[in-house]
């Protein structure tokens, strides 16, 4: 009698033990592939975002290669007049008329750079001229114009006396253009010009025919 009983008892001990085995065995199944998921979903996100970044980064350097390649786009320039080393020079679009004058080996004795603007940008077909002292102005087409209109005056390539020559603009009005060409580079058309403070459209129509870009 007490046999059985021990061997009764001793199966439902047994089958408490395999359920409590079964149970914690689903529960650590639960929790390694709660934890899988919990990673794998944490992988993802930061492959992402490191895409992501990446994806920014690749058009931040495209952009910088794009204006690299502006700057370094070749043009040629000609430099006449009181120069030592006068002729046409391969250069590129971010140097100024003092670098070309430089290229061209530095100034004469006698040079004049009184009408020059040497802080400005030099563009393609351009012509400097540097006259010496006591020779008088020449109007000289740069290959961005078409007229030969000796009163019609270049906005984008004329310097400050040169501007002033335009009946109505005077050092304030020629500075105001100056310093426009130099911020928002080259005029399109002769209506820009308007842009430029102190210049309106009243003013534009009558100088209209004495300007051109």
């Amino acid at each position: 009698m007490l046999l059985s009983f021990n061997n009764e008892q001793l199966f439902a001990s047994s089958k408490i033990n395999v359920k409590s085995i079964i149970l914690a065995f689903v529960c650590s199944l639960v929790l390694i592939i709660g934890g899988l998921f919990y990673y794998n979903q944490s992988k993802t996100e930061d492959y992402s975002g490191v895409s992501f970044s990446n994806a920014n980064g690749n058009e931040a350097i495209n952009k910088d290669e794009k204006a690299e390649d502006k700057h370094d786009e070749k043009i040629f320039v000609d430099v006449k007049g009181a120069v030592k080393h006068p002729g046409v020079f391969e250069t590129t679009k971010d140097k100024r008329v003092k670098d070309l004058i430089e290229e061209a080996g530095g100034l004469l004795d006698d040079a004049d750079t009184s009408t020059l603007n040497l802080s400005q940008k030099v563009k393609d077909q351009m012509v400097i001229y540097v006259l010496k002292h006591g020779e008088k102005p020449k109007q000289i087409s740069d290959g961005s114009t078409s007229s030969s209109n000796k009163d019609v005056i270049n906005i984008n390539t004329a310097n400050k006396e040169q501007l002033m020559k335009i009946s109505g603009v005077g050092k304030t009005k020629a500075e105001a253009i100056i310093s426009y060409r130099e911020k928002n580079g080259d005029f399109k058309k002769k209506e820009d010009i308007t842009k430029v403070k102190g210049i309106g459209k009243a003013t534009f129509e009558k100088i209209k025919d004495k300007i051109e870009v």
